[in-house]
């Protein structure tokens, strides 16, 4: 699934969200080396929701220091659901902790505001990371 955000409007209703057939259909491919019984299974559920990957798969988390007040907790690489405790963690300390840890301040939406960078390799890489992160490792 790729859909440009900067491809509709603010205002309104965003574009439907459809499973990404090809991608699904490739992890049930690598899961079935490892558990042949997975193989051609009937699908019964797809959780549908707009996934943010970052093109070097972390997440986006903290206080920009470019855009004061501008905050963010995303590139969550489809984890918001399951890893929302952890993420709201990390939040809360980027922005109380006076000392965060350095983990969390590499995880600083700074990162792709300084310097430059190119949208479409960009995309590239996070679609790498989005079709590649959900497999068993083998």
């Amino acid at each position: 699934m790729h859909t440009d955000p900067r491809a509709f409007p603010l205002i309104g209703t965003p574009p439907e969200v459809n499973p990404d057939w090809p991608v699904l259909n490739s992890f049930e491919t690598s899961f079935s080396r490892v558990l042949p019984k997975a193989a051609r299974r009937e699908k019964k559920f797809v959780g549908k929701g707009w996934p943010t990957f970052t093109p070097d798969g972390r997440f986006i988390i903290g206080e920009s220091s470019r855009v004061k007040g501008f905050v963010m907790a995303g590139g969550c690489n489809a984890h918001g659901i399951s890893g929302s405790g952890g993420i709201g963690r990390l939040l809360l300390e980027s922005l109380f902790e006076p000392k965060p840890s350095a983990y969390v301040k590499s995880l600083s939406p700074d990162r792709f505001s300084e310097g430059k960078w190119n949208w479409d390799e960009a995309c590239v890489q996070a679609r790498r990371i989005y079709e590649t992160d959900y497999g068993p490792g083998c």
